[in-house]
C-alpha cells in the first residue's frame, strides 16, 4: 500500500516537474526572441543612423564639388554677361550704328570670348544686324514683336532693364547654342534712356559646358540647371540636364546671375545610395555578433541554471544533514545555514542571512541561552571567538534546554568559516554509560584476577611441595620408621618410590597447568591495567644483556625440549627501561616462536641504530597469513579461532607487549611469510632519545625491508 502511494505521488510529481520545465523552456525561448528582436532593432537603428551619416557625407562631398562647378559656371556666364553689357552700353552711345561698325565691335567681342558663335542686334525688336551673317542669316528681318511670348518676355526685360538667358537651342548651322540677350537704351536722347532694342549673343553651348567642366562631372552625377521662375519662351528654360532630376531629392544650389533666378541641382549617377558600402558584410558581421551574444547569453543562462541547481542541491543537501550546518564569509556574516542550525543556535531569533556572527552569539548571551557563559559573558565570548582563528576547532557547549552540542569550525583559505553543530546529548550519555561499564569491567577483571591469583598461588605452592614430597618432614619420618623395620623395607620401599614418582609427575602436570593459568590471569590483569591506563613502568638504567640473559636461561629448556635450536646475540647496549616488562615482552615473543615452530631454529638478535635498540625475534615456524598480519596486535585476536584450534592462548600477549613497548617510547612490529616463519622487532629508544610513538619505526621498517 505504501509503495502504491509513493508511486502515485511520483506520478503526480512527474507531470508537475514536466510542466515546470516546459514553462521554463517557453519563457527562455520568449526571452531569447525578445532579446534577439531588441538586438535587431538596435542594430537596424545603428545601421540607419550610420547610413544617414553616410548619405550626409556623400551629399556634403557632392555639394562641395557642385559648388566648384557652380562657381566656374557663374564666373564664366558673368564674364560673358558683363561683356554683353559693355557692348550694349557702346551701342546705346551710338544708336545709329551700322552693320560695318557692328561687325567691328562683334569681331572684338568674339576674339575676347571664343565660346561666342554669333551676335544679333534688333533695333525696335527687328533683327537687322547679324555677325557673322553665315551663322544667323536666317534671323535677319525677324520681328520679335510678332512672336507674342517672346515679345512679352522682351517687354518685361525692357521694363526691368534685365537680361535674358534662353536655351539651349538647336542652331541652324549645327550644334546647340545658349542665347544671352540684353536690352539696349538710346543714351543720346535727352531725358531717361529710350529703348533702342535688343542685343543678343549666341554662345556655343558645348564649348561653354566643356569649359565649365560639366562633361567630366556628368559621368558621376545627374545634373540640372534650370530657371526657378521661367519667363522665357525657349524650350522649358532648362540650361542643362533633365527636369526629372528634381524628383530625385537632389542637391540644390542657387546661381547668382544678373539674368533671372536660376538653380543648379544634382544627384549621384544611379541616385542616392540605398546602403552604405559593404553593408552585406557588415550585416553578416552583425549577425555573427548577435549570434555570439545570444550564444554567450545562452551559456551564461546555462551557467546560471547550473549554479542555481548546484545551490539548490547544496541547500537540499545541508537540509538533509542530521546536524546543524553554518557558513560565515570572511567578514563573519552568515551566508548559509540549515534549519537544524537554526534550532540549535537560533534561540535569540538572530539567525538569518547577512547577520553577523558576533551579533548572533551576543544575542544568545544576553538572553542567557548559554549556561556556561552566565556571569562571565565577555570572557566566554573572547574564548569562543578565538576558535574561528585557528586551523581546527572543536568545542562542546551546553544549551539552555540541557542538550549538549559539539561545535566544529574550520576556517577556509578565503577567510570564510564552515561549521557543524552536532547534538551529542545521547552520544554523551552513551559514552558515560560505556565508560562506566568499561570501568566496571576493568574493576571486575582486576578484582577477579587478584582473587584468582591468591588461591592459585597456594595451589601452585602445595603442588611444588607435593612434587618434592621426599623433602617433606613427614616423608623423612616415614622413611626413618621404614628403616627401623628392615624386614619390611625391601617390600615397602619400591612401592613407596613408585607412588612418590607418580605423585611427583601428577604435581608436575598440575604445576605446569597452574603456571599456564597463572600466565593467563596475569595477562588479563595487565590488559585490564592497560585498558584503564594504570599500567605502571619502573624505569631505570639498564642494558640489553642484563634484560635478555635471564629470559634466555628461562626459555632455553623449553626450546631444546622441543628439539629446536636457539641462537642468541645480545651485546651490552645501554637502555633506560623497566627490566621486568621488557623481559615480559621477550618471554611472550620467544614463547610464541617456540609454540608455532616444530623444527628449525629461533633467533634473538639485539642491535643498535642511531636512535634505538632493536630486539629481533625470528623463527622458522608456520608463519602468519597475510590477511591476519595486520591484526596480530589486536586484543583477543587469534589466527585460528575455531573451537578445536591447535594452539591455545588468550590473544592478549602481543597486544600487551606492543602497549608496553609504546609506553617506553618504542614500538613492536611484525613481518611474516606464511610457511617460512615470522619476525618480531621490538624497538626501544636510547637513553638520550625523547619518547615518541613513532620512535624507531622508520629504522625498523628499513631493517625489515
Amino acid at each position: 500500500m505504501q509503495n502504491e502511494e509513493t508511486n502515485t505521488a511520483d506520478q503526480t510529481k512527474t507531470p508537475s516537474l514536466t510542466s515546470s520545465r516546459q514553462r521554463q523552456v517557453v519563457i527562455r525561448i520568449a526571452l531569447f526572441a525578445f532579446i534577439a528582436a531588441v538586438m535587431f532593432v538596435l542594430t537596424h537603428r545603428i545601421e540607419t543612423l550610420t547610413y544617414q551619416n553616410y548619405v550626409r557625407d556623400v551629399k556634403l562631398t557632392s555639394t562641395v564639388r557642385l559648388i566648384e562647378v557652380r562657381e566656374r559656371l557663374q564666373s564664366t556666364l558673368f564674364e560673358r554677361i558683363m561683356d554683353l553689357n559693355e557692348l550694349a552700353a557702346v551701342i546705346g552711345e551710338n544708336p545709329q550704328i551700322n552693320q560695318t561698325e557692328f561687325n567691328l565691335k562683334a569681331v572684338d567681342f568674339m576674339l575676347e570670348n571664343p565660346e561666342v558663335r554669333s551676335l544679333v542686334a534688333a533695333p525696335n525688336q527687328i533683327a537687322t544686324m547679324v555677325f557673322p551673317r553665315s551663322e544667323q542669316k536666317g534671323i535677319l528681318g525677324v520681328d520679335y514683336r510678332v512672336r507674342r511670348a517672346l515679345n512679352n518676355q522682351i517687354e518685361a526685360a525692357l521694363r526691368a532693364d534685365e537680361g535674358l538667358i534662353n536655351g539651349p537651342v538647336n542652331l541652324a548651322t549645327g550644334g546647340r547654342g545658349l542665347i544671352l540677350s540684353k536690352p539696349v537704351y538710346d543714351k543720346t536722347s535727352p531725358g531717361p534712356g529710350h529703348p533702342w532694342g535688343m542685343l543678343s549673343v549666341v554662345l556655343d553651348y558645348d564649348k561653354l559646358m566643356n569649359k565649365v567642366g560639366f562633361p567630366e562631372f556628368e559621368t558621376k552625377f545627374n545634373m540640372l540647371i534650370s530657371q526657378v521662375q521661367p519667363t522665357g519662351p525657349f524650350s522649358q528654360q532648362v540650361l542643362f540636364g533633365d527636369i526629372a532630376v528634381l524628383d530625385q531629392n537632389p542637391i540644390r544650389l542657387s546661381l547668382n546671375l544678373p539674368f533671372g533666378q536660376w538653380q543648379l541641382a544634382a544627384t549621384p549617377e544611379g541616385g542616392w545610395p540605398l546602403h552604405r558600402p559593404n553593408h552585406i558584410t557588415r550585416w553578416a558581421l552583425r549577425s555573427l555578433a548577435m549570434g555570439a551574444c545570444l550564444l554567450a547569453l545562452w551559456y551564461v543562462m546555462r551557467l546560471f541554471d547550473t549554479r542555481r541547481r548546484a545551490e539548490k542541491q547544496l541547500s537540499v543537501g545541508i537540509e538533509a544533514l542530521d546536524h546543524g550546518f553554518v557558513m560565515f564569509d570572511a567578514d563573519r556574516r552568515l551566508v548559509a545555514f540549515n534549519n537544524k542550525y537554526k534550532q540549535l543556535a537560533g534561540g535569540s531569533g538572530m539567525v538569518r542571512v547577512g547577520a553577523r556572527y558576533e551579533d548572533i552569539v551576543k544575542a544568545n548571551l544576553r538572553k542567557k541561552l548559554i549556561p556556561d557563559a552566565i556571569g562571565r559573558e565577555e570572557e566566554w565570548y573572547e574564548e569562543w571567538s578565538k576558535r574561528l582563528h585557528i586551523k581546527s576547532s572543536d568545542k562542546e557547549q551546553i544549551l539552555a534546554d540541557g542538550r549538549l552540542i559539539r561545535a566544529y569550525d574550520r576556517p577556509m583559505e578565503d577567510g570564510s568559516v564552515v561549521g557543524l553543530r552536532i547534538d551529542i546529548t545521547d552520544l554523551k550519555k552513551a559514552q558515560i554509560a560505556a565508560e562506566a561499564a568499561n570501568k566496571a569491567k576493568t574493576d571486575f577483571m582486576g578484582v577477579l584476577s587478584h582473587e584468582l591469583r591468591t588461591p592459585l598461588t597456594v595451589i601452585l605452592g602445595h603442588a611444588k611441595l607435593a612434587k618434592n614430597m621426599r623433602s617433606l618432614p613427614s616423608y623423612r619420618k616415614l622413611m626413618a620408621e621404614i628403616e627401623e623395620h628392615p624386614d619390611l623395607k625391601d617390600d615397602i620401599q619400591p612401592k613407596l618410590d613408585v607412588m612418590t614418582d607418580q605423585v611427583a609427575k601428577m604435581m608436575e602436570t598440575l604445576e605446569r597447568s597452574g603456571n599456564h593459568l597463572f600466565t593467563l590471569i596475569s595477562e588479563i590483569l595487565d590488559f585490564a591495567k592497560v585498558d584503564s591506563g594504570t599500567l605502571s613502568m619502573d624505569m631505570a638504567d639498564t642494558n640489553a644483556a642484563r634484560i635478555a640473559e635471564p629470559v634466555i636461561d628461562q626459555m632455553r629448556p623449553m626450546i631444546e625440549e622441543k628439539g629446536l635450536t636457539l641462537e642468541v646475540s645480545t651485546p651490552d647496549l645501554a637502555l633506560n627501561a623497566d627490566d621486568k616488562r621488557i623481559q615480559q615482552i621477550l618471554i611472550n615473543l620467544i614463547g610464541n616462536a617456540t609454540k608455532f615452530t616444530d623444527e628449525g631454529k629461533i633467533t634473538l638478535d639485539v642491535s643498535q641504530t642511531e636512535e634505538s635498540v632493536l630486539f629481533r625475534v625470528t623463527d622458522s615456524g608456520i608463519g602468519i597469513p597475510e590477511e591476519h598480519l595486520g591484526r596480530v596486535f589486536e586484543a583477543f585476536h587469534q589466527v585460528d579461532n575455531s573451537s578445536g584450534r591447535k594452539y591455545g592462548g588468550t590473544g592478549l600477549g602481543l597486544a600487551i607487549s606492543r602497549d608496553i613497548a609504546r609506553a617506553h617510547g618504542g614500538d613492536l612490529i611484525a613481518t611474516s611469510v606464511e610457511g617460512q616463519g615470522s619476525s618480531f622487532i621490538l624497538s626501544l629508544p636510547l637513553p638520550s632519545a625523547q619518547p615518541d610513538d613513532d620512535t624507531g619505526e622508520d629504522e625498523i621498517e628499513a631493517m625489515v625491508a
